[in-house]
């Protein structure tokens, strides 16, 4: 059975590992990033791939495929717009990282694209939304089994969607989007304006205080209210028989998936709220990797 390399790019680690979708990963490892530079990322992959010819070699991988924070051009295959935890990161094509004498086929999506469609796989799942709660909102789309990508690469970019109209500023630069209140570093940048004492605190401190403080509990609230309003306009266009939501911000609490489902229930016409599973994703830091090689044997 084939193997294939999946590496995944993310704010603060390189995650890859090979294997294929019938047998599962035979091998995970992270690297994580301590300078945010674009000779920092070719010197990780550069470890990466020298740990690959090593423990496997190239002779047995089939194919390499990479998950990339931001928007990429369907086009130009160039990661485009504002990458703002990555800024560095952009008008670059994800595969130019890969050297070319491996002869090997290389692939690239978005990372929330990624997660998606293992989800989507794992889940027996044809139509699929896939959302991240992090440090920002990351979404993923899948119809008939495959990635949906609009038609230049830019959809399901959800966490952009404006849910209030002139707010918060967003770091892609505009107002009032779902990630501005939602995300991990959103939540912190609406704190941080009630007062300086949350500006430094890490998300599990910040949850531990929620019980007894008010203003942190109204904010994840509202974080989580634009969340499910986002979610379940998405749901009643798209009408996707599975949402599956994950993430670092998930899997430390900051919303609970019993909350979340109830939520979005309520707001969905019971034509689609008797269709639509809504679950916790299962993959955890996994899940680019894993898309990543699903990727390539659909390919």
């Amino acid at each position: 059975m084939k193997s294939y390399l999946g590496i995944d790019i993310g704010g603060s680690a390189v995650k890859f590992g090979w294997g294929n979708s019938q047998s599962g990963l035979q091998y995970f490892s992270t690297v994580h990033i301590k300078n945010k530079c674009l000779s920092e990322f070719k010197t990780i992959i550069e470890k990466v791939l020298k740990e690959v010819e090593t423990r496997i070699g190239f002779s047995n991988i089939h194919g390499i495929g990479i998950g990339s924070p931001g928007t990429i051009d369907f086009h130009s295959g160039k990661v485009v717009g504002v990458n703002p935890n990555l800024p560095f990161w952009i008008n670059h094509d994800p595969c130019e990282l890969i050297p070319a004498t491996l002869g090997l086929p290389v692939l690239c999506d978005n990372d929330a694209n990624l997660m998606a469609l293992a989800e989507a796989n794992s889940h027996k799942a044809k139509h699929a939304l896939g959302i991240t709660v992090g440090s920002g909102i990351g979404s993923g789309i899948v119809i008939d089994g495959k990635i949906y990508r609009g038609a230049n690469g830019f959809a399901g970019e959800l966490g952009h969607v404006i849910v209030v109209d002139s707010g918060a500023k967003c770091n892609c630069g505009r107002l009032g989007c779902m990630e501005a209140y939602a995300s991990v570093d959103g939540l912190r940048n609406r704190l941080s304006e009630e007062s300086p004492h949350y500006n430094d605190m890490q998300l599990s401190q910040i949850l531990a205080i929620k019980s007894a403080d008010q203003l942190v509990a109204g904010h994840i609230n509202f974080g989580q209210k634009m969340l499910c309003g986002a979610v379940a306009g998405t749901v009643i266009a798209l009408d996707p028989e599975l949402v599956v939501l994950g993430g670092g911000g998930m899997d430390v609490g900051l919303y609970s998936i019993a909350d979340i489902k109830k939520d979005i229930y309520e707001l969905l016409p019971e034509v689609n709220r008797s269709k639509v599973q809504i679950k916790q994703a299962t993959h955890g830091n996994k899940a680019g990797v894993i898309g990543a090689i699903i990727l390539l044997e659909q390919a």
